[in-house]
């Protein structure tokens, strides 16, 4: 006689397992609703998951995008407030020069106390770092490029010394030019001096300037696929030689001591370089106020495409708070079914079926 009969074992055993099951699916329910995203995306979007990737990648990279574009305008701000001072420096020294340009006027020696002072404020502006990098330095960003006025702990010269020293080899042994032919001497030996490469053993590049050479590669930035900015404005740049060599000259000799006929073709030599220098300077300003104002729009651009992304990825990956709702109602019912009937067995016994 055969008798169909189920083990209220094997019944226990299944339905703790189903029980198990459910509670699982209520973690992972109860996460949706917290996070409002599909605790299985994957499987929530089916054959849409491979445009989900590619849209979740695009965002990445217009996030990283965004990011460097906020460095990278951070250190435009900071080059441009450098040469906003340098320029104003530069104008000044310029102003002073120029009242005295046709003769020697007893303020001389003030006006070389002032291109001193002026002198390190430029050098020290060209210093100028923006997080763990100096600015006017190129592609050398470890290493401050200008040489203090004064000196360093390197051993050279001073690159005033060194300025010194060029004048009165150019003049014969004296501080500063006693003739026309002197001053041309050495207005010739300091163009010599400022002029990138130079025949002098400490030229401008390792007497002064200590960042990348000329000759190497400029610094640019790319901010998209299409999209380059160059802004590697250097301490070497012609128009920063040329500020720097007319600011030396002032500061090195007293022009308030120099004879009429030396001293007007020197201080139209200084006063032409600081002009040019300052020019130079200027036209440099204005380029990289556009690159600023190029990053401002690409970074807004930016701004916008990653707000898109970002609602085209929440439509596709966000849960129905509705839904998951009533799918959480659903399947607490179902674990109290669950619970109870597991009680149930629980409780049977062998006088259950006498």
């Amino acid at each position: 006689m055969l008798y169909n009969a189920v083990s209220t074992l094997g019944l226990s055993k299944r339905l703790q397992t189903a029980n198990t099951e459910l509670q699982l699916e209520r973690l992972r329910n109860n996460d949706e609703i917290a996070s409002g995203k599909h605790f299985d995306v994957a499987k929530a979007l089916g054959a849409r998951t491979g445009q989900a990737i590619a849209l979740r990648n695009l965002y990445d990279e217009t996030d990283q995008t965004l990011k460097s574009t906020a460095l990278l305008q951070g250190r435009l701000g900071t080059m441009d407030s450098a040469l906003t001072n340098i320029l104003s420096a530069g104008q000044d020294v310029l102003a002073a020069a120029s009242v005295g340009l046709g003769q020697p006027s007893p303020t001389g020696s003030s006006l070389q106390v002032r291109a001193r002072a002026m002198l390190e404020q430029v050098v020290g502006m060209l210093n100028a770092s923006s997080g763990n990098g100096y600015l006017f330095g190129g592609v050398e960003v470890k290493t401050a490029p200008m040489r203090a006025v004064q000196g360093d702990e390197s051993g050279l010269p001073s690159p005033i010394q060194i300025v010194q020293d060029a004048i009165a080899a150019a003049t014969g042994g004296t501080s500063s030019p006693q003739t026309p032919a002197e001053t041309a001497a050495a207005v010739a030996a300091l163009d010599d001096l400022f002029a990138t490469p130079s025949a002098s053993p400490l030229g401008f590049e390792g007497g002064f300037y200590q960042g990348a050479p000329s000759t190497a590669p400029r610094l640019s930035a790319r901010l998209d696929r299409t999209t380059e900015i160059p802004y590697g404005i250097q301490g070497n740049d012609p128009a920063m030689r040329d500020l720097l060599q007319g600011l030396y000259m002032l500061a090195s000799v007293d022009t308030s001591q120099l004879p009429l006929d030396a001293y007007k073709p020197y201080m139209e030599a200084a006063v032409a370089k600081v002009s040019g220098g300052i020019e130079g300077v200027r036209d440099a300003t204005a380029q990289l106020g556009i690159h600023r104002a190029q990053l401002d729009d690409i970074a807004a651009m930016n701004t916008t495409q990653l707000r898109i992304l970002n609602d085209q990825l929440d439509a596709m990956e966000s849960v129905d708070p509705a839904e998951a709702s009533l799918r959480m109602n659903q399947l607490e019912v179902q674990i109290e079914a669950t619970a109870a009937a597991t009680a149930r067995i629980a409780r049977m016994s062998l006088t259950n079926y006498l």
